[in-house]
Formats: structure tokens, C-alpha cells, sequence
């Protein structure tokens, strides 16, 4: 059952991001990501996903997401700031060396099109280790 239901939901994230394209192709991003991953698991280790802070202050609310990314992404809770609507998650797919145990199509979508862009018009946040970093587009 989790594997048909793993199926249906990455398939929808799919769709999103195929959705996500579509608009970055028609409104360019304003800023411009360079560089490539190191594979220093840094991004895995601290994995940001975002809420309304209302649903975090909600505890069965707050507890179904961490339930769906333990569930789903294979993900773990290592901290929480409801002010911000931000969990923090580790990735269980991170080996020692710091690269992926799950690099296939099995992996979260989050994973293939990180850093991913939560507020558009803002520049990203930049991990310190990160070989990615961004510059505004001229």
C-alpha cells in the first residue's frame, strides 16, 4: 500500500514541478543560480520545509507533517520554530561521506531541484558550505 501510495504522490510532485517550470520559464527568476553541489550533505542535514505559522501552532497539524516527511520522504525532526512555520528535518538517506543512499528516482522531489525557491522574488538563503550561490540577473 505505501509503495502505490509513494507512487501517486511523487507523480503529483512531478506535476508541480513540471507546474513550477512552466511559470519560471514565462516569469524569469531574478536571480541566478551558479555554481554545483559539493556533496557535502550540509543541505541534507538541514532540510527546511515550510508552513503557516497558524498550523505549526496546531499540534495534530504540526504532528501529520512530521508524520508525512518521516513517513514519505524518510526524514527526521531535529528542531522546530513555529514563529518562522519552518521544521527542520535530517535526511536517513545521508551516508557518512555526505552523499545520497537513495540518488535514483526514488528520492523526494525537493531533492532534484534544490535549492529550491520558496519566496520568488527573494533572494535565497545561501548554506555556508553550499557550491551554490546566487547573483541578481541583469
Amino acid at each position: 500500500m505505501k509503495i502505490i501510495l509513494l507512487f501517486i504522490l511523487r507523480g503529483l510532485s512531478w506535476l508541480d514541478y513540471g507546474y513550477r517550470a512552466l511559470v519560471r520559464w514565462i516569469i524569469p527568476y531574478p536571480y541566478r543560480r551558479t555554481g554545483r553541489c559539493r556533496r557535502c550533505g550540509e543541505c541534507c542535514q538541514n532540510i527546511l520545509i515550510g508552513m503557516e505559522p497558524w498550523m505549526l501552532r496546531i499540534r495534530w497539524l504540526k504532528n501529520f507533517a512530521v508524520w508525512w516527511n518521516q513517513y514519505f520522504n524518510n526524514l527526521y525532526l531535529i528542531g522546530s520554530y513555529p514563529a518562522d512555520g519552518l521544521l527542520v528535518f535530517s535526511c536517513h538517506y545521508l551516508r557518512a561521506d555526505g552523499r545520497c543512499g537513495n540518488y535514483n528516482l526514488s528520492r523526494p522531489v525537493f531533492c532534484f531541484e534544490y535549492p529550491r525557491l520558496f519566496k520568488y522574488f527573494e533572494k535565497p538563503v545561501e548554506l555556508k558550505n553550499c557550491g551554490f550561490k546566487f547573483a541578481a540577473r541583469k
